[in-house]
């Protein structure tokens, strides 16, 4: 389809969706306390009909997509989720890992890995190596439309049909708790890009979100995120310059609060926390022998007008980065 006539029909798609819709709501079907925030949500639902304008208020998250990519592919080139070094050789040239990814939006990364899955028509492996991905989040107008947007793409429609790609309207909660309940599933993969900056602080935390998350990646594989260091340049860059007014801001007004970054150091920590947690006994808690195997990595990204998003190493304390662990064997 022509890419004109196709953002066409996606116009027609999200119009016609957003006059019939209900109001959104945070969907949580369990009872464990949900990480969500009501205000987020409702700041993040009402974007839903620019969020697949590639110069609209999400421009900044689809320039930033061939780099989550890159740094996605850079980590599986250090660790790949195996330690079986003949079926590692076997499986480079495969796509054979399970991606889930938290907190999806509208879709605007999820559907640009779904799109690296081999199909019948393109067996082509990307260095993701993904063969599934399952994307979650909590508001039902923002999945719908991530599914409304995903059908206007044939390949991506057929993953969708084949079950190589769903969303999902729920929380990270109530898949745990599924998990808890008998749908026993784990990720080689678990992507967090810009979500951990938006817990709720009143009913979760970062630590107790990163170790649920951790819960869900296979050993040997790997939880990557992106976030915002909590430092006064990036105050400067993403709130003050970020959210100035038209035509110098990129994103709107009250999508970040400064007290909700969290910088690398913390993140380590949290995750060190979370590993050991993910082994605690019923007698006696893990000790620093849960976190054997597992691998660190942190990189900063910084965005220059004109050229996109670019790793710059070092910069990890002034704003953006990209941060990784890999859970032992």
């Amino acid at each position: 389809m022509p890419p004109l006539r196709r953002a066409t029909l996606t116009t027609r798609i999200l119009t016609s969706f957003l006059r019939n819709t209900t109001p959104h709501r945070l969907h949580s079907t369990g009872t464990a306390p949900s990480s969500v925030s009501a205000d987020e949500l409702s700041h993040f639902s009402a974007l839903a009909s620019s969020w697949w304008d590639p110069m609209g208020p999400s421009r900044v998250l689809h320039l930033m997509n061939p780099l989550r990519h890159e740094f996605i592919a850079s980590c599986l080139a250090e660790g790949p989720p195996t330690y079986d070094h003949q079926q590692q050789q076997a499986e480079q040239a495969q796509a054979h890992l399970h991606y889930l990814d938290v907190g999806c939006g509208g879709g605007i990364f999820a559907e640009s890995l779904a799109r690296t899955i081999p199909s019948t028509e393109n067996k082509t492996v990307t260095p993701t190596r993904a063969a599934s991905i399952t994307a979650l989040d909590p508001s039902s107008t923002l999945i719908q439309i991530a599914r409304e947007h995903a059908r206007t793409d044939p390949t991506v429609e057929a993953h969708l049909r084949t079950g190589r790609f769903s969303y999902q309207n729920r929380t990270l909660e109530d898949l745990i708790e599924s998990t808890a309940t008998g749908e026993k599933k784990q990720f080689d993969i678990v992507t967090l890009f810009e979500v951990l900056e938006h817990i709720d602080p009143s009913t979760s935390s970062p630590l107790a979100f990163l170790t649920n998350c951790l819960r869900l990646v296979k050993p040997g594989g790997w939880l990557v995120g992106s976030t915002i260091a909590r430092s006064f340049p990036s105050f400067l860059v993403n709130q003050v310059i970020a959210e100035a007014p038209w035509p110098i801001g990129v994103v709107p007004r009250g999508t970040h609060e400064w007290s909700k970054f969290v910088n690398p150091d913390e993140v380590k920590v949290w995750v060190q926390e979370g590993l050991m947690r993910g082994r605690d006994g019923a007698s006696e808690k893990a000790g620093s022998e849960a976190l054997q195997g597992s691998q660190w990595k942190c990189e900063g990204v910084m965005y220059f007008p004109g050229l996109g998003w670019k790793i710059v190493k070092g910069s990890e304390d002034w704003g953006n980065y990209f941060w990784a662990v890999r859970k032992g064997v």
